[in-house]
């Protein structure tokens, strides 16, 4: 048993505080390197973030690069000469479905960037406002349009129709779907 005291006694005769004080800042030391590194290395890694076109995946699961996002300009200018021309025919009727083929030619486009969801709206969620400048446009043209098909009686004058088709046509640009 004088072994275990003896032990113990010199156990105790350590300058343990000075053990502790010098141990502990130099963890605080190691704490304010690695705190700076992670500041560091969140901003290094916020210059190679994936950009709009990268984030988005196909149904396969893959992420498209930018050489595959490539819409078929002349599909949709033709698409969307055909809404104009169709806007200009017969208001307000021919509004109305000029907004809905719009509606429609942007979900086409949500399709084929690989955006997963029912309607446009799930597809719209999960875009970065952040990264279209025109999505909370997009959205407000989206919201009438829902009204226009699904409210009965409700109507929208000549030349609120044409900054909704605008709005629809800005968006298409900024996909790079139109020029």
């Amino acid at each position: 048993m004088t072994f275990l005291t003896d032990i113990y006694n010199w156990l105790a005769s350590l300058p343990w505080e000075g053990f502790y004080s010098v141990v502990r800042m130099i963890l605080m030391v190691l704490d304010a390197i690695l705190f700076v590194g992670l500041i560091w290395v969140a901003k290094k890694a916020w210059e190679y973030r994936p950009d709009l076109v990268g984030s988005f995946r196909r149904k396969e699961g893959r992420v498209i690069t930018e050489a595959e996002l490539k819409f078929d300009v002349s599909r949709y200018a033709g698409h969307w000469k055909a809404i104009r021309e169709k806007s200009a025919t017969n208001p307000p009727e021919s509004l109305t479905l000029a907004i809905v083929a719009a509606d429609n030619l942007v979900g086409d486009a949500l399709d084929e960037m690989g955006l997963e969801g029912e309607h446009i709206a799930d597809k719209l969620e999960k875009l970065n406002p952040r990264e279209l400048r025109t999505l909370d446009n997009l959205w407000r043209a989206h919201r009438i349009r829902n009204d226009l098909v699904h409210t009965i009686g409700f109507e929208i004058k000549e030349d609120e129709a044409g900054e909704i088709l605008n709005i629809y046509e800005s968006f298409l640009k900024e996909l790079g779907a139109l020029k």
